[in-house]
């Protein structure tokens, strides 16, 4: 009879199982409200939020876009570097121009240009061609070179495509 007591006394609502599916149930429960929040905030507000993004990037678009010129290319250059008679460099270099009308006049000027920027390029070591940092500066000697022939800014840059050493 003892033992049918002690049974007895334990209360069923303190069992483990219960609590366990106590937790479950409120678990569940916050699941599907926090599921259902979501939903209601996307479709009250997803429009707003959809419109506000794609503003925010054609608005970083527009700012990225950069007017690039007309173009004018030059004919390859071969020269001996500097310090080694044995080395040998064809560079190709490109000038974006600011109009077409500064475009016909560079093409009047190009033994000019060319003598400007032989006289940059003749002066340069093996290492300045092969170094990032070292094609940057030549690019900046080369704008600065050519760019006292144009006294209305006509040029806007200087580019070099095509670097070939032997």
């Amino acid at each position: 009879m003892a033992e049918e007591q002690v049974e007895e006394t334990v209360p069923e609502s303190a069992s483990p199982e219960k609590k366990k599916k106590g937790y479950l149930k409120i678990v569940v429960i916050g699941v599907v409200a926090a599921g259902l929040a979501g939903g209601a905030g996307y479709h009250f507000y997803g429009k707003t939020l959809r419109a506000r993004y794609s503003q925010k990037q054609q608005a970083s678009n527009e700012q990225e876009r950069i007017e690039v010129g007309p173009i004018l290319s030059l004919d390859p250059f071969i020269i001996n570097v500097s310090g080694d008679s044995l080395k040998f460099v064809k560079i190709s270099v490109a000038m974006e121009l600011k109009n077409e009308k500064a475009v016909e006049r560079t093409k009047k000027m190009t033994p000019v240009v060319r003598d400007i920027m032989l006289s940059v390029l003749g002066t340069k070591r093996p290492e300045v061609f092969m170094d990032v940092n070292g094609r940057a500066a030549m690019k900046k000697e080369l704008f600065d070179g050519v760019n006292r022939l144009f006294a209305d800014n006509g040029l806007k840059a200087v580019y070099i495509t095509d670097i070939v050493m032997q």
